[in-house]
């Protein structure tokens, strides 16, 4: 137990910056960098975002639904190789500073570390990096609404923006929370975002999906068809992945926050909003192909006002229980599934593509998109 004795007093007690430190050193060690194996479709989009660069019989034309990120790509510049992924990158690392702001502005520094371990369990805070895609500018688009609860101007404008990068997780990540909320609401219990918050972020997002179908139009981009034409094809598919994986897929939509979802039930009857809406968003889980990455992200808004940002659940968890968790996630290896297959780490590949560069060490395919996940 002396050895939790010092681990509990680093992460409470040592300088912010050094706790902060080893938490991004940790999370770079057990996850790595990598991108999605489609960012270099996504990036012909940038190369000119007002005419789509897919044939008729193409099956990626649900990526332009995704439009925002490659337009801006398009806007500062951003369109090569290197440029895209370092684009989105920096949305990654915004993501993942936005957040660290959130908790240290708003929490006492015992709070704001406690929650910061609960963020880095959680396979959301790892998913930006993992798969440094288009998620990178959609998970920074629900944080920096997050941040900002209270105005609601801003948390439309934002729906807006998160309907034109990612309508559909948009869609169900704001009407989950909406639907938690305001059950809460009814309940008595208050958190830090009403419903009116939830309802201006779905209406946003709405909208923001509206705007594009009227942008398209406009400029006669001419798109065969979108994510739902991609799920009826895929269907059959995509539910043989569930049905003979679904244990190591339920898992690892929360990964170790399943201990932490535990000692939510603490809260009795004002944890059935949380568990009663990430039941439902679950329910998408036998028709998604990336499974830890869609619920990952669907889930985060719900996550971050019943655990990450509500202060009377953080007071409640008491150190030990926050060091003996962070334990767990140093142990633990790396957990998300992709196409129902348990991936790993993509740390080593990094290390070796890196070594291939300088030294022409390792065999690197000459496209290395699927590299670490074969």
């Amino acid at each position: 137990m002396n050895a939790v004795n010092k681990i509990e007093k680093f992460i409470y007690e040592s300088a912010a910056w050094k706790f902060i430190l080893v938490i991004g050193l940790l999370t770079l060690f057990k996850t790595g960098i990598w991108y999605i194996p489609n960012l270099s479709t996504t990036q012909s989009i940038a190369q000119n975002p007002f005419a789509s660069p897919f044939s008729e019989y193409s099956t990626d034309h649900y990526l332009f639904w995704s439009w925002l990120g490659p337009f801006v790509a398009w806007l500062i510049g951003a369109t090569g190789k290197w440029q895209f992924f370092a684009f989105h990158l920096a949305f990654s690392v915004a993501f993942t500073l936005l957040f660290i702001r959130i908790a240290f502005t708003n929490f006492s520094n015992e709070l704001a570390r406690s929650s910061l371990v609960l963020f880095s369990v959680l396979p959301v805070s790892a998913t930006a990096y993992f798969w440094v895609s288009t998620d990178s500018i959609t998970l920074f688009l629900m944080l920096l609404a997050l941040a900002f609860p209270n105005s609601l101007l801003l948390t439309f404008s934002l729906g807006i923006l998160l309907g034109m990068q990612h309508f559909e997780q948009g869609f169900f990540a704001a009407a989950g929370l909406l639907f938690a909320v305001t059950i809460s609401h009814k309940q008595g219990y208050l958190l830090k975002y009403s419903w009116k918050f939830c309802l201006s972020l779905l209406i946003g997002t709405i909208l923001g999906k509206i705007i594009l179908i009227g942008l398209f139009k406009y400029y006669s981009i001419d798109i065969e068809s979108g994510r739902l034409d991609w799920l009826l094809r895929n269907i059959n598919l995509l539910l043989s992945y569930f049905f003979f994986h679904f244990h190591y897929i339920i898992w690892s939509v929360l990964g170790l926050g399943w201990l932490v979802a535990i000692r939510f039930m603490d809260w009795g009857h004002k944890s059935v909003p949380f568990f009663l809406t990430l039941a439902g968003l679950c329910l998408l889980l036998p028709v998604s192909g990336d499974q830890t990455r869609v619920l990952a992200i669907i889930t985060f808004p719900l996550v971050s006002a019943y655990w990450l940002f509500n202060q009377d659940f953080l007071e409640k968890i008491t150190r030990r229980e926050i060091s003996m968790l962070f334990i767990a996630w140093v142990l633990v290896p790396w957990g998300w599934v992709w196409d129902g297959i348990p991936r790993w780490s993509a740390f080593p590949y990094d290390v070796a593509y890196v070594l291939h560069r300088l030294f022409g060490w390792f065999d690197v395919p000459m496209d290395p998109a699927l590299w670490p996940f074969r």
